[in-house]
C-alpha cells in the first residue's frame, strides 16, 4: 500500500547553496501522485522525478523549464528512507532550507506529521531480475536482486583527513532515522571560494556543512559518525534514486565513488532495467 502523511509540517531557514530565506511544507497527497512541489511560481505541481533533472553540481536540480529548484535530495532522501510514496511538498524559495545540512530535520518533521497507508492505492516497486552494471572511471555502480533493499558504499578521498570510508546498511525507516538521516554534507575549505564564484554555497556555514581543512575538520559539535561522509553520500543516492518514482524492493545496491550526475545516471539506467 501506498504512503503518505496524516498532517501538514513546515520547515523554515535559508538554502544552502543560494543562501536566501526558504520554507517548505509537507502536506497529505490524497491521490497516487508520488513526490511533488508545488509553489506559487509553478503553474502546475512539478514532480520529482528523472525527467525533470536540470543539473547536478554539487546537489540535484529539477525545473519545469521556467523555474528550478534546487538541492532537492536531502529532502527526497528522507521521504524514500521513511518509505512515503505520496507527497505534496509546498515551497517558497529556490530551494528547501538547509537545516544542519542532513536530511534529520526533514524526517522528523515527516514523522511528526504522522504517516499513514492508503488502503485502496497499490504501489509498483523497482526490482531487477539480474545483475546490473555502470561504471566511469573509477566510479562504480552495481545492482543484483536481493531479500529487502540494502546498501554498500564506498567513499574513497584522497586526503590525509578522509581517506577510504565503508557503509553497509539495510534500508528500513528505523534504520535510515538513525544511521543516514542525521549524516551532514561536507566541502573542502580550499573549494569554497570557487563555490561561492560559481554562485553556489552560499548559505553554507558550520552551522549547516562540516568543512574539511588541509589540517583539522571544521564541525558543529564534532563528527557525528567517523564515516559520516560515507553516510552522507548514502543519504544522497537515497535521496537521488527517489527520482525513478518507484520504492526499491529486494535489491542490493553498491556504489563506489558515486557523486549527483552518477546517481541520476544510474536511477535511468535501473528504470530502464526495472521489472
Amino acid at each position: 500500500m501506498r504512503k503518505t502523511i496524516i498532517k501538514a509540517a513546515t520547515i523554515e531557514g535559508i538554502g544552502l547553496h543560494k543562501g536566501k530565506a526558504a520554507r517548505v511544507t509537507f502536506l497529505p497527497a490524497a491521490g497516487p501522485t508520488g513526490l511533488r512541489f508545488l509553489g506559487p511560481a509553478f503553474a502546475e505541481p512539478l514532480p520529482a522525478r528523472l525527467d525533470r533533472v536540470a543539473g547536478t553540481a554539487r546537489g540535484t536540480n529539477i525545473s519545469d523549464g521556467k523555474h528550478t529548484i534546487y538541492t532537492v535530495e536531502h529532502l527526497l532522501s528522507a521521504a524514500a528512507g521513511l518509505g512515503i510514496d505520496d507527497l505534496d511538498i509546498e515551497i517558497d524559495g529556490e530551494e528547501p532550507p538547509a537545516a544542519d545540512g542532513s536530511a534529520l530535520a526533514f524526517a522528523t518533521a515527516l514523522l511528526k506529521a504522522g504517516i499513514q497507508e492508503k488502503p485502496a492505492q497499490e504501489k509498483k516497486t523497482l526490482s531487477l531480475a539480474g545483475r546490473l552494471e555502470m561504471a566511469k572511471g573509477d566510479i562504480r555502480y552495481t545492482a543484483v536482486p536481493a531479500l529487502g533493499v540494502s546498501f554498500k558504499l564506498t567513499y574513497d578521498y584522497p586526503h590525509p583527513l578522509v581517506g577510504k570510508q565503508v557503509i553497509e546498511f539495510v534500508l528500513t525507516p528505523d534504520e535510515y532515522l538513525v544511521r543516514v538521516a542525521p549524516a551532514r554534507t561536507f566541502g573542502f575549505s580550499h573549494e569554497i571560494e570557487a563555490l561561492k564564484a560559481a554562485g553556489l554555497a552560499l548559505g553554507g556555514s558550520l552551522d549547516n556543512a562540516v568543512v574539511i581543512g588541509e589540517k583539522e575538520i571544521m564541525a558543529k559539535g564534532g563528527l557525528r559518525f567517523a564515516d559520516e561522509f560515507a553516510r552522507h553520500k548514502l543519504l544522497d543516492l537515497i535521496g537521488d534514486l527517489a527520482l525513478t518514482g518507484l520504492p526499491l524492493k529486494d535489491i542490493r545496491i553498491e556504489a563506489e565513488r558515486p557523486g549527483h550526475a552518477a546517481n541520476v545516471n544510474f536511477a535511468k539506467l535501473l528504470s530502464e532495467k526495472a521489472l
